[in-house]
């Protein structure tokens, strides 16, 4: 089961379609502090400070939860870091290359994001302490969105030239069959309890229809399905464990099983609905084809412009998280800039990059 993660940043809403979007965040000039900084990396001559990448790494990092964060080993971490650093340099590749072209963002086109924005908010003060909970001024957001437009127009520009011929479709599905195959399904809500005792009982109430099932699951069962009435949706086998799954697809539709006990404690299962395997035709898949070809292409062609704008690019990159150690290349950093920090920033910055 997933549960939706709350709090996210107000900054994270305003992602549009491509990944360098999502990692924006803080890269705006406007947004640099008055004192000097050194700066991680330098694209066509504009810097990127390391106050602008770690509000891009926590804006990254945000999306997982502590678990999948605790899992990863120092060098993953490193990895990360880095990506992130490209991600900015691209972001900051793309820009330079919409003012290029003269794009132009309209104030009406900001005012439609920014209400779009608004929209996710229960009124406009909740969206105002937002606002002042992430230290930032509307203006702030406004020229963030107007960067985020400006790069979306080369990337629709590219994406633009992308066409699939029917050929193309067809030899697509013959090619890749067996991962449209549908295996078989049932859709299943269920009870747990921790004692058989417990679960004994609910099943009589149940054989005595003085209750729903979804309302007993509401009320008595101790899974996060809970809320749901029980409700885990449709699953095929080797998704649940080998005791609840036997029992779950043995079941016919409306049924509802004896207790079944597994590691989690003891669950009372009722069948829903089934699906049987199903092999997809041409024509049930083909627009599900489509998008995953125009993806492939779209990335494709975005990945060819971003490398030649680097090419053409001076590109100067001054720290490599994965080695902790500043570039030789770089010893004019530090001669030229003058590093200060916050005490909040600078227990998290590499070693090298503090006082």
């Amino acid at each position: 089961m997933r549960i939706p993660k709350k709090n996210i940043r107000i900054i994270l809403i305003i992602i549009v379609s491509f990944f360098v979007i999502s990692i924006f965040y803080g890269l705006g000039q406007y947004r640099t502090s008055q004192r000097r900084q050194i700066y991680l990396a330098e694209v066509n001559g504009v810097g990127i400070t390391y106050d602008q990448w770690q509000s891009a790494f926590q804006s990254m990092i945000s999306r997982y939860d502590s678990q999948t964060l605790s899992s990863l080993d120092p060098a993953t971490v490193n990895m990360l870091k880095n990506t992130v650093l490209k991600q900015i340099i691209n972001s900051q590749l793309l820009l330079q290359q919409a003012k290029k072209d003269k794009i132009k963002i309209t104030p009406s086109e900001i005012d439609a994001e920014i209400e779009k924005i608004k929209a996710n908010f229960s009124s406009p003060e909740a969206f105002n302490d937002a606002l002042r909970a992430n230290n930032l001024l509307l203006t702030d957001l406004k020229k963030e969105i107007e960067n985020n437009l400006l790069i979306n127009y080369v990337l629709n520009k590219e994406k633009s030239k992308v066409s699939i011929s029917e050929e193309e479709l067809s030899n697509y599905y013959n090619e890749n069959k067996m991962t449209f195959f549908e295996p078989e399904k049932v859709h299943a809500r269920h009870i747990l309890v921790a004692t058989e005792e417990e679960a004994n009982n609910i099943l009589l109430q149940l054989k005595e229809g003085l209750i729903s099932f979804a309302e007993l699951a509401k009320e008595k069962s101790i899974c996060p399905s809970a809320v749901n009435g029980g409700d885990l949706g449709f699953f095929s086998k080797g998704q649940m464990v080998k005791e609840f799954e036997e029992v779950a697809f043995s079941l016919k539709p409306g049924e509802i099983s004896n207790i079944v006990k597994t590691e989690y404690g003891y669950h009372i299962i009722k069948c829903e609905e089934k699906k049987e395997a199903h092999s997809p035709t041409f024509e049930e898949v083909k627009e599900n084809i489509e998008s995953i070809l125009r993806a492939q292409k779209e990335n494709e062609l975005i990945s060819a412009l971003l490398a030649k704008l680097t090419e053409q690019a001076n590109i100067n990159i001054n720290y490599d998280f994965a080695s902790e150690n500043i570039a030789p290349e770089s010893s004019s950093i530090g001669e030229e800039e003058e590093l200060t920090s916050t005490p909040s920033q600078e227990k998290d910055k590499p070693e090298e990059l503090k006082q």
